[in-house]
């Protein structure tokens, strides 16, 4: 119980001041403890802030893993993600997982510089763009994707498309805020990839509607 009790006042106190900001004395007054009773828990603040984010975030990873499979698993089955309706939809599942852990990211994106996590939406990034680029590769495989992108600009578009849907936690939005947000961004970026990664069946259908 009193591990637990140190963790919820040290997530309190990173959330108010970030990593940087945070002091081990104050989370100790928070939790009616002495600093060298935290230290018997934990050997230093890094250590306390990868206790209390280290559940969530290994949750956040796996689930993003997950998405990138499951894009690369239609695939097998001759079906495109980047039908719209299904990207609003995926899209907006993202949201909603996000704000159910909301402290967490918000720990994670604007409170861990300094912290051993500090690079941890970096790694989530990679995560997504070498998922991109199997999915292209996979595309050119089956013979329906017109086009693609030289491998530095691509690293540059996944990077900022994910920055835009991150915005959401980096500008601390409240929930109706981000779906708001994201019905704009949603067509936005649904047209930028489509235009981007032109596959023969989007080639045919506008020629079709040009007709």
């Amino acid at each position: 119980m009193t591990e637990q009790k140190l963790l919820s006042c040290a997530k309190s106190e990173f959330l108010e001041k970030g990593f940087l900001g945070a002091s081990m004395r104050s989370i100790a007054q928070k939790a009616s403890m002495t600093t060298g009773a935290i230290y018997r828990y934990f050997p230093d603040k890094n250590a306390l802030f990868e206790a209390v984010v280290k559940p969530t975030a290994d949750e956040i990873s796996a689930y993003f893993e997950e998405i990138s499979s499951y894009q690369l698993q239609l695939l097998e089955y001759n079906e495109t993600v980047l039908e719209y309706e299904s990207m609003q939809k995926g899209m907006l599942q993202i949201v909603d997982f996000i704000y159910d852990r909301f402290d967490i990211f918000d720990l994670l994106i604007n409170g861990s510089n300094g912290s051993n996590k500090e690079h941890y939406i970096d790694s989530l990034m990679e995560l997504d763009l070498s998922s991109t680029q199997a999915y292209i590769h996979k595309l050119s495989q089956l013979n329906i994707l017109q086009h693609s992108p030289p491998a530095h600009l691509l690293s540059i578009l996944v990077k900022q498309s994910y920055r835009q849907v991150l915005e959401i936690v980096v500008s601390r939005m409240n929930r109706e805020e981000a779906f708001e947000y994201m019905q704009l961004l949603i067509p936005f970026l649904y047209a930028g990839w489509t235009s981007l990664l032109e596959t023969q069946n989007n080639s045919n259908k506008a020629k079709e509607e040009k007709q």
